[in-house]
């Protein structure tokens, strides 16, 4: 555990990883030039960039040279994607969670480097974000200033934990920096205990969070951005475990939520964008539909390798999504599967902006144009590094590529609240899931439990939700589905005449998920070991 929780001196966190700031991201600050922990969080620009530290995590993709863009590896998770790659030696670890279980050809290693990526990056976060509010009292700054950048802090908090309650279930619950060697070797939480502190720290966050959209709070977290996220966590935590929310003594039920998500459709200001293939134009950057929406940034140019993107401001999942061979090295994973692409109803615009094929020279518009494993001639397209707006001028492409992650869409918030209406009320239920299905110019539905799950799967598709709505929707639907996605596509094997490519034999697009590891990554080895035993492995490891 010392390599997660070992306390960091002020000086180390803010020297090595505050990233200057630019116009369209979390903070226009600049590093200092030196840090000294004595004179530290003193001015209100210091507790900006301590800030600013704390919002460039949710950036990171890579860290310690594990590939770990997150959206991709929850597409990679689920039905609608397979974790692809460019052999079968290639990112073994995200190949570990398209089954959770060992395949043909590749065995799963809960001793890969990159489950301890995942693990250490969102530590990380927990760590900046307590480090904060440790210190922000002690800053020259208004009652106001330190209310609401505590709260993003604590919105940014909980975000983290969700990705590792999700991803790891069993972690340890740190709510201040620990200090003391005898506070090192913290013991793992009961999930449940995890959710609430998530759920507490996102209702206090909203007390202090500007009702503004993400333009106007310049890429900040916001009140519409934490109960949109409250949300989420309540329908996890509730499909999940079964259970309600506790936030310091608030019981969080299903009245509150739709409460909540009704208050954000009402008087939040939100719409549907038009043109659904827009939402991921950089016009419609924290646009009308983005609720919360990770910014990146090509202004701190980086050079070098793709290892040094956690320094860099860019948005890995593009590179992660992207072909191989052609203009932007491209990885080739989480290609898009044929149960996704059936998916979508006849004359479903959202099929072609979320699945780009791509099975020819000629389609890829290069002759360098490499197919990879588990090819399925489906690319995303809605994190494509064909968008060459976001292209730079100079510094490696592949670290720098600016596309916002879109994570909480209005039309999210609208399918998540007819959902909740479902039995209800029903009318309010129908009228949310076919304002989404009206933008695609399809006819009406009504509201059922099994309609609200396609149509989240469609509107979301290629945007990291799926995975974790399996989950919720219980472990024995989520094999189900995973399994079934073993259906072949008409582009599948990437033998071809054409660049080498990967031959992938027909057993390595059938999936037979491993329920038994519910879901969930294992407690990374050395972490364990570290601990003294203190940590336990997650179960079926």
């Amino acid at each position: 555990m010392k390599s997660i929780n070992k306390p960091v001196s002020v000086a180390i966190i803010f020297m090595l990883l505050i990233i200057a700031g630019c116009k369209k991201s979390f903070l226009e600050v600049s590093p200092p030039a030196a840090v000294e922990e004595s004179n530290f969080f003193k001015t209100q620009l210091q507790a900006d960039q301590a800030l600013a530290a704390v919002y460039h995590v949710c950036q990171w993709g890579n860290i310690n040279s594990g590939h770990t863009p997150m959206v991709g590896w929850a597409e990679a998770a689920s039905d609608d994607a397979y974790s692809g790659g460019g052999s079968p030696s290639d990112a073994v670890g995200v190949k570990g969670i398209d089954q959770f279980d060992n395949t043909p050809n590749i065995s799963f290693a809960a001793t890969d480097g990159t489950y301890t990526s995942v693990w250490s990056i969102y530590f990380q976060g927990v760590a900046r974000a307590n480090v904060f509010l440790a210190n922000i009292d002690k800053v020259d700054a208004s009652t106001d200033y330190k209310n609401k950048t505590s709260a993003e802090a604590k919105f940014l908090r909980a975000l983290f934990y969700f990705h590792l309650v999700r991803w790891f279930e069993n972690v340890p619950l740190m709510t201040a920096p620990l200090i003391n060697p005898d506070e090192y070797n913290q013991p793992q939480a009961a999930p449940q205990a995890t959710l609430d502190q998530i759920a507490k720290d996102l209702t206090e966050a909203m007390q202090y969070l500007p009702k503004s959209t993400i333009k106007v709070n310049q890429a900040h977290a916001t009140y519409w951005s934490a109960s949109a996220l409250l949300a989420r966590v309540y329908l996890f935590c509730k499909g999940y475990y079964g259970t309600d929310l506790n936030a310091g003594g608030t019981v969080i039920d299903a009245a509150k939520i739709r409460t909540n998500l009704d208050e954000i459709i009402n008087i939040g200001g939100f719409n549907l964008i038009p043109v659904y293939a827009d939402i991921w134009k950089k016009a419609s950057e924290m646009g009308s539909e983005s609720v919360w929406e990770v910014s990146h940034s090509s202004l701190a140019l980086l050079s070098g390798s793709t290892s040094n993107q956690f320094q860099a401001q860019g948005n890995y999942n593009v590179l992660y999504f992207a072909p191989r061979g052609i203009a932007t090295l491209g990885f080739s994973n989480a290609v898009p599967t044929e149960s996704l692409y059936q998916e979508f109803e006849v004359g479903d615009p959202r099929r072609e902006a979320t699945i780009k094929i791509i099975n020819s020279t000629a389609q890829a518009g290069s002759t360098t144009f490499i197919r990879g494993w588990q090819h399925t001639g489906y690319f995303n397209n809605k994190y494509s590094q064909y968008d060459l707006e976001y292209k730079t001028p100079s510094g490696l492409n592949e670290i720098n590529w600016a596309q916002n992650n879109r994570e909480i869409r209005f039309s999210d918030v609208l399918l998540m609240a007819s959902e909740l209406n479902i039995g209800i009320d029903q009318t309010k239920a129908d009228l949310y899931l076919n304002r989404v299905r009206t933008r695609a110019g399809l006819p009406n539905r009504v509201a059922t439990i099994d309609n609200i799950r396609h149509e989240r799967r469609v509107e979301l598709g290629g945007e990291g939700v799926r995975y974790f709505d399996l989950l919720r929707y219980g472990l024995p639907y989520a094999k189900q589905m995973i399994d079934a996605s073993s259906l072949i596509g008409p582009f599948y094997n990437g033998g071809g005449t054409f660049n080498a490519g990967q031959n992938t034999p027909a057993i390595n697009y059938v999936m037979n998920w491993n329920a038994a590891r519910k879901g969930h990554l294992p407690i990374p080895p050395s972490q364990v070991t570290l601990s003294n035993g203190v940590l336990k492995q997650n179960p079926g490891y």
